[in-house]
């Protein structure tokens, strides 16, 4: 039920000019970005993960632009590069695991650590889940932004912080003075 699930979601995403309303995926930024992830593409099909929507190419009905076709993976292992590496495109990787501990192996072991999600029927659970993971957002049953909130990575994805006191004191310079008496 889940894949013929995700199966619809893709089918119903519309690629196409980001001005129209109707537009849910616009394209990517480049020749080379496109190409890029494109590779990415192909590299998950032959590592062995298992392609549940999406693929190579441009979506039906777009045969001109840097438009990608938003991509479903399952099967994939964590060691694989589309669980691995930041492909900044439309591309989804579904990584299994056998419980919490897991998951939140799963989910630390990358090199990267800018935002992360937790969904859970069980608000409490989500929250400890959310405490463990190494990063520096992580939004708890919501896609909701925050502006206030501070943002900024861990790991890779940056030192630092926008917004909030944290976003100011990176403006400051704290300086020591120390005398002998």
């Amino acid at each position: 039920m889940h894949r013929v699930y995700l199966q619809q979601e893709v089918a119903s995403t519309q690629a196409g000019d980001p001005r129209d309303p109707q537009t849910t995926v616009g394209p990517m930024v480049s020749q080379k970005q496109w190409e890029r992830v494109q590779r990415y593409i192909r590299i998950g099909i032959d590592s062995g993960a298992r392609l549940i929507a999406g693929g190579e190419g441009r979506p039906d009905g777009i045969d001109a632009g840097w438009f990608v076709r938003p991509t479903v993976f399952s099967d994939v292992a964590n060691d694989m590069a589309i669980a691995r590496e930041e492909i900044f495109g439309p591309v989804l990787s579904i990584i299994t695991y056998r419980d919490m501990e897991d998951a939140i192996a799963i989910a630390n072991d990358t090199n990267y650590g800018l935002q992360a999600y937790v969904f859970s029927a069980d608000a409490k659970r989500a929250r400890e889940v959310a405490s463990r993971i190494e990063a520096g957002r992580v939004l708890v049953n919501t896609l909701a932004h925050e502006p206030a909130a501070p943002f900024g990575g861990f790991k890779q994805s940056g030192i630092g912080r926008e917004y909030g006191t944290f976003g100011l004191e990176a403006f400051l310079e704290p300086k020591a003075v120390l005398t002998v008496s």
